[in-house]
């Protein structure tokens, strides 16, 4: 059983697709490599995104790449299909709202989503289980394409260990920034296209002070049982956070207003 009392930390980078910043990702997996760190890696299988492909290309083979990453150990995560924002909700699975790819259209267009992004996937011979949508937007219509698509594993959610809700196993991604709580599981989000020589010596001096805490993909057990602690965790924090967002939403609103 997970031990909600140890800090474990997973890294998760967004948005990689073959427009990026290609020198700040070559160094950071040096990095990662030098402190035998396999993060967990969003893919965009077809990146549609104006704002991403500003980014320079890379020069080599992006597939090859992202499958001797896999062989490396990193896991490769499904992030989202074309990374296009086709709409704004309101009502999502995590209460977060505004820009989304998938949440409040239909199951049939989901799955039509997540099925030709995985044959992306498939025709570079890489196995994905493992999804998380862009701007943390999904509803359950996206949990029910991704179980009949033979993905099992979300990376977004609440709560201080991992946890199984709806036939998915859930990886909790709280924060934004580089942080270790003294206790719980906790997915931190990188993105590295905003990163500079700042951001990446703060990354560097978080792993070596947390390489211990910091734990790989293939490292997490899948068959844990949620225990009633970490269920009451879940809530209080979904609580919070959804009380924090909403308190925001108001001050921005009536700054405007002003």
């Amino acid at each position: 059983m997970f031990n909600s009392l140890k800090c474990k930390i997973l890294l998760r980078f967004d948005d990689i697709a073959p427009n990026m910043k290609w020198e700040m990702m070559s160094r950071v997996k040096n990095l990662l490599e030098k402190y035998d760190v396999k993060p967990i890696i969003g893919v965009i299988p077809k990146n549609e995104d104006n704002e991403l492909k500003a980014y320079p290309k890379c020069s080599f083979n992006f597939w090859n790449e992202i499958k001797n990453l896999q062989i490396n150990g990193w896991e490769i995560a499904m992030h989202g299909y074309q990374h296009l924002y086709e709409a704004k909700c309101e009502e999502d699975y995590l209460g977060h709202g505004g820009n989304t790819e998938f949440s409040g259209f239909s199951y049939e267009n989901q799955l039509k989503k997540l099925t030709l992004g995985l044959e992306i996937f498939k025709k570079q011979n890489i196995e994905i289980k493992t999804f998380f949508a862009p701007n943390h937007t999904f509803d359950e219509n996206t949990i029910k394409a991704c179980k009949a698509a033979g993905i099992d594993t979300i990376v977004d959610g609440y709560g201080l260990a991992p946890y199984y809700e709806n036939g998915v196993f859930f990886l909790p991604q709280l924060f934004y920034r580089l942080l270790a709580l003294p206790f719980g599981f906790q997915t931190l989000q990188i993105h590295l296209n905003y990163f500079d020589e700042k951001n990446f010596i703060k990354l560097e001096k978080f792993i070596k002070k947390n390489q211990k805490k910091i734990i790989s993909f293939s490292d997490l057990d899948k068959t844990i049982k949620n225990s009633f602690f970490d269920e009451v965790t879940k809530y209080i924090i979904k609580k919070i956070f959804k009380f924090i967002r909403k308190t925001r939403e108001r001050s921005t609103s009536h700054k405007h207003h002003n």
